[in-house]
């Protein structure tokens, strides 16, 4: 028995749950700050919801990276796995942030740019972002792994 009373297998059905129960929080936070946005266009109606989504997602990833998980393989993510990811996640972003910005500015004003730049800049971000969370994962994992070889 667990210091909480559980053995190991509950203990890891409760962790399973949990974690699937932040992962549809998360997610449903997700869905709503974008129909929020889709709805209304502004950020500020939809400030206190993103902060949560942000400090919920940081906290697993640092969570993760700090336990040097990162793929559930244990393999690290290649570069065009990064770039990939870092395409998809860009471009659903991309998506959006057009629309709202259609919406605030109007069908007369040329937005194409804008929304290339941001869809550079996002993609770039999250490229580097993958490729630094990946090998910080790595080098947690290999210490791990030596220490308990010693």
């Amino acid at each position: 028995m667990g210091k909480n009373g559980l053995d190991e297998r509950q203990e890891q059905i409760t962790a399973k749950a949990g974690a699937l129960g932040f992962y549809v929080m998360f997610l449903t936070a997700v869905f709503v700050i974008l129909v929020q946005l889709l709805w209304n266009g502004s950020i500020e109606n939809v400030i206190g919801e993103t902060l949560i989504l942000i400090a919920g997602g940081v906290t697993c990833l640092v969570g993760y990276v700090k336990n040097g998980i990162w793929t559930n393989n244990q393999s690290s993510m290649s570069v065009w796995q990064n770039l990939l990811g870092s395409v998809v996640c860009s471009g659903i972003f991309s998506v959006l942030y057009g629309i709202v910005i259609r919406k605030k500015a109007g069908p007369d004003v040329e937005i194409a740019g804008y929304v290339a730049a941001f869809f550079l800049g996002v993609t770039a971000l999250c490229f580097i972002c993958l490729a630094l969370l990946g090998r910080t994962a790595r080098k947690k994992r290999k210490k791990q792994e030596a220490k308990y070889l010693d």
